[in-house]
């Protein structure tokens, strides 16, 4: 007499179940090994030697690099920093290693990082301020590096300025600059702004640092910004109509004081109509 079905399927379901099991188990000790790996590497950025350029390309290598930066000590980080000789412009084109290059220029002292300014030097800063990636890079070490290392990063910048000032990355590198460097070098970029005023307010990415110039430059370049604003015809009026604008011609309403502060409230309200005819200008009505 043959078993009932339920009978026979409970061997095959067994069997299954337990193939299951052996496989979940599997899958569990994998995870414990890669995870025990992991640990082992973090507990001292010694082991990492040799590997952090390799390490520094991959999405999850990238990320373990940083987590041991943050633990070391400043002679193991400068030791680490080493294997990224040579690999400048690699890394700061990488999706993955530009991070590590920020990374080792927050945490490195300004002389450890002085080989990141030179190999950079050596390629192009201004396609470094224009790349995806590199301007972050760029804007690290305008925040971490000397005055002397900004120095040699600005002189590429004020030669290529209105390039840089119009474009998509580029200006934030600009902007970076307004607010990080040496009071001296923000007012020689101010003062570029100035004269080159009306270009600057007809781009989109232009009109960003116009706005971040009366925002982050020195107080006197504000004012003086403000003023050539109001002076040039239909300068401000241009500015306040786009993206970035409306803002910085909102800014020139509070950096200027007394006869200065009518004559921009006079010169808006003359172009009433083509403020209407925005929304963006509609929003700087409301503020007059």
């Amino acid at each position: 007499m043959s078993p009932p079905p339920q009978q026979q399927q409970l061997p095959q379901q067994l069997h299954q179940w337990h193939l299951q099991g052996i496989w979940q188990l599997q899958q569990l000790g994998e995870h414990n090994l890669r995870q025990t790996a992991v640990g082992d590497c973090l507990s001292s950025g010694k082991s990492f030697a040799g590997r952090v350029w390799r390490l520094s390309q991959h999405a999850q290598g990238c990320r373990e690099v940083q987590r041991v930066l943050d633990m070391e000590s400043e002679g193991v980080r400068e030791m680490l920093a080493c294997e990224l000789r040579g690999h400048v412009w690699e890394a700061l084109r990488s999706p993955h290693a530009n991070f590590v290059l920020q990374k080792f220029i927050t945490v490195l002292s300004p002389g450890s990082l002085q080989f990141i300014v030179d190999e950079l030097l050596q390629g192009s800063a201004e396609k470094a301020a224009k790349h995806k990636f590199g301007c972050r890079v760029f804007q690290r070490l305008v925040e971490h590096g000397t005055i002397k290392q900004v120095a040699q990063l600005l002189k590429p910048v004020l030669t290529d300025f209105l390039a840089l000032a119009q474009h998509q990355y580029g200006n934030y590198v600009v902007q970076h600059l307004l607010e990080y460097s040496s009071p001296e070098h923000r007012r020689r970029i101010a003062g570029l702004v100035e004269q080159n005023l009306r270009t600057l307010v007809l781009d989109p990415f232009g009109s960003a640092v116009v706005s971040g110039s009366l925002n982050k430059a020195p107080i006197g370049c504000q004012v003086s910004l403000a003023r050539a604003l109001v002076q040039q015809p239909g300068c401000l009026v241009l500015l306040a109509c786009m993206k970035h604008g409306c803002v910085a011609a909102t800014r020139v309403l509070r950096v200027l004081r007394g006869e200065e502060l009518e004559e921009a409230r006079r010169v808006m309200l003359a172009e009433k109509g083509a403020l209407r005819a925005s929304k963006l200008g509609q929003e700087l009505l409301q503020c007059i």
